[in-house]
């Protein structure tokens, strides 16, 4: 039986609209691929205060979308929405949605197989800010300025990616995990995505590792939208009591906690301490 994908933009979004102009252009407002029947929905306001009335009766939600901020770089990135912390930019305090953590990495792939040719970057983002939905979410983003959210190039490639990550989206093809540690955007946690059998959902960077207390950890991994098992530690990007008490939690939930380097070196053969 298909399942209903909605891939939602902001009018107010100039890189969210010119995606979705694309798919558009390309596939009409509703098409089916695979198993997945989508239809394009635009809103009225900023996705990151919606609630989530507006999807009742779709399976999934894609956001297409700008990305602001690090680097100071065109970057195509992927993340899912929530706040392990206060809420600074919409959704609740200490409130995670649910993640897609496959459909995240195949666009990240897909991508990624575009991104050097028009001179952009590739990065996996945590979560952070809002909404918070009880529907499985994963923003697909172009960015990092307004000359990348209205670059015809960039648009067009994030759009083909998205229908490839579409297509390409199975359930199980992957193993689901959450991470913890490091910077916003974690070259470690971007290699994982493009290069392992890992498929990143809910993830939590340094900034925020003092919030993610065993409630935080628990609700991470009940929401990480797939059948979780592992945890992907960056081991340095954690300070030492925010790391003890996170693996803690980890362990206490049953899940096996593998340091990033370990699963570099193991699936890439990239030698500990390598910079990447």
């Amino acid at each position: 039986m298909s399942k209903r994908l909605a891939l939602a933009y902001s009018k107010k979004d100039p890189a969210g609209s010119g995606m979705a102009l694309e798919i558009k252009d390309m596939m009409g407002e509703e098409f089916e691929i695979s198993d997945k029947r989508c239809e394009l929905i635009e809103v009225d306001r900023e996705i990151l205060y919606i609630n989530g009335s507006l999807f009742e009766g779709f399976d999934y939600l894609a956001v297409l979308s700008r990305h602001s901020g690090t680097p100071n770089h065109p970057i195509f990135t992927a993340h899912v929405s929530g706040n392990f912390g206060r809420a600074r930019y919409g959704g609740d305090h200490f409130k995670l949605s649910i993640a897609i953590p496959s459909l995240m990495k195949e666009y990240l792939i897909s991508v990624s197989k575009r991104a050097e040719e028009i001179g952009y970057w590739v990065g996996f983002e945590p979560t952070h800010h809002g909404p918070t939905l009880d529907i499985p979410t994963a923003f697909l983003e172009i960015g990092c300025d307004e000359t990348a959210w209205r670059d015809e190039r960039g648009l067009r490639a994030a759009a083909e990616s998205v229908l490839e990550a579409i297509e390409s989206w199975k359930d199980g093809k992957f193993v689901a995990a959450v991470a913890f540690g490091g910077p916003h955007i974690n070259d470690h946690f971007t290699r994982v995505e493009l290069f392992t059998r890992f498929a990143i959902g809910h993830a939590a960077r340094k900034l925020d590792a003092e919030w993610v207390d065993g409630e935080m950890v628990k609700q991470a991994v009940s929401r990480n939208g797939e059948p979780t098992g592992v945890a992907i530690v960056d081991n340095k990007g954690l300070k030492g009591e925010d790391r003890e008490r996170i693996e803690g939690a980890l362990r206490d939930l049953g899940l096996e906690v593998i340091r990033v380097k370990k699963i570099l070196r193991d699936e890439l053969g990239e030698e500990e301490g390598e910079e990447i």
